[in-house]
């Protein structure tokens, strides 16, 4: 017996719609593998945007090998910005070595260096319970007091710290306290052709303001080329006393690690990477010694 035509009809349009809703789905599917696929290439591009400018960082540096670093350097330019199709990246370098290494206060016997951070810290809004908390996170022996910013709670052992970000410090106190200080080897030098003033100022304590800015301003028109040279001009400038209490064995004029900060954009989706260089002497040149990308 034949079907009645409605009835056929009726299993057609079921068949056509059962049909219809895979074909959407596959499409959906598709689409959504597109989009994904479209969103790794634009996450691949916006890496090979970072890595292209942290690789800039390294060759202006290795092209810089001279002992003496100071801000008119090539490697110290704030314009290094570059508008790509669909995006741009830009960034800066830093000398890690003329800021204030939090690593030295791991020496319990160098009052001299505690006493200086504190000045620094308290000097920028720091308060003195959190400055000390800072001294005593590095102090070999102790524990670290759990860190504010969040995380699974630790007291891991005091002493050397490898990046800043591992203090115990407030948004506030770090906010205030990153542009001048840094987490370097405790052997390392301060750089006093790219120290600010007031890590200078922390460590040449007393000194008078105007006199330090008359310091700043000879570095500018001529940079120290010996440690003797900038010894020198603070006995011209500061007086023979400060210059005495200076400890020739944590300064420099030159650098050894710096600090590349990198934004890349693409489509309205942005990629930041913060890389810390150790510069070597050539052939070997800079390396990358630590690296954090931020999506």
């Amino acid at each position: 017996m034949t079907a009645p035509r409605g009835f056929v009809l009726v299993n057609a349009l079921v068949l056509v719609a059962a049909l219809a809703a895979v074909a959407l789905w596959l499409l959906s599917r598709a689409e959504t593998g597109r989009i994904q696929t479209a969103e790794n290439l634009q996450a691949i591009q916006l890496e090979l945007y970072l890595d292209a400018y942290e690789n800039l960082a390294i060759t202006l540096l290795d092209s810089d090998p001279g002992a003496v670093d100071h801000s008119s350097e090539a490697w110290a330019r704030r314009d290094l910005e570059l508008d790509l199709d669909r995006g741009r990246v830009a960034g800066q370098i830093d000398d890690l070595a003329g800021r204030f290494n939090v690593n030295w206060l791991s020496n319990p016997e160098d009052t001299n260096r505690r006493t200086a951070f504190m000045l620094l810290a308290t000097g920028l809004g720091v308060s003195v319970s959190s400055a000390e908390t800072i001294i005593k996170t590095v102090t070999p022996g102790g524990n670290r007091p759990t860190n504010p910013k969040g995380g699974v709670p630790e007291n891991p052992p005091g002493g050397p710290v490898l990046m800043v970000d591992q203090l115990p410090l407030s948004a506030r106190d770090l906010a205030l306290l990153r542009p001048y200080i840094a987490a370097l080897p405790g052997d390392s030098r301060l750089n006093v052709n790219t120290a600010s003033a007031p890590v200078l100022s922390s460590l040449l304590p007393g000194t008078n303001p105007a006199a330090l800015n008359a310091l700043l301003h000879d570095r500018q028109a001529q940079p120290f080329t010996s440690v003797q040279a900038f010894i020198d001009a603070v006995v011209r400038r500061l007086g023979a006393a400060t210059a005495a209490e200076i400890d020739e064995n944590i300064i420099s004029i030159g650098s050894a690690w710096f600090a590349v900060t990198v934004m890349a954009e693409l489509d309205g989706q942005q990629a930041t990477r913060r890389a810390v260089l150790r510069r070597l002497p050539l052939p070997a040149g800079a390396e990358v010694a630590y690296r954090e990308d931020d999506w």
